[in-house]
């Protein structure tokens, strides 16, 4: 990226930490919980745009580093993400009907509940 490109980036990135200033005050206080349990400060914000402007609107590097760290913390050798609950839900139901669980494995007629 050319030294233009990576200022305007960074002109960018700045004014978008002043707009969450002024129009979305950090709602990171004790006793608020979200209607959509999302709880986005002005770092994610940054985080998006800055994904954004990479042209990494899915995936990339932010997401590498999270499934590494919460592969770390899980003491796990791996820990991927998906793009959706939903689709987090089909794979946790697909994993559940493996043969490698043996008699544990989910069979025709169980419940499932999420």
């Amino acid at each position: 990226m050319n030294s233009e490109a990576q200022s305007l980036k960074q002109q960018i990135l700045s004014l978008s930490k002043k707009y969450y200033d002024l129009a979305r005050p950090d709602v990171r206080r004790t006793g608020y919980i979200p209607v959509s349990g999302k709880v986005l400060g002005s770092q994610e914000l940054s985080n998006m745009m800055e994904a954004s402007l990479d042209m990494w609107l899915t995936g990339g590097r932010f997401n590498e580093k999270f499934e590494r760290a919460f592969a770390d913390f899980l003491g796990l050798k791996h820990a991927f993400t998906t793009t959706s609950g939903s689709s987090a839900n089909l794979l946790a139901v697909s994993a559940l009907t493996s043969y490698r669980l043996g008699e544990r494995r989910l069979q025709k007629g169980d419940e499932v509940i999420t």
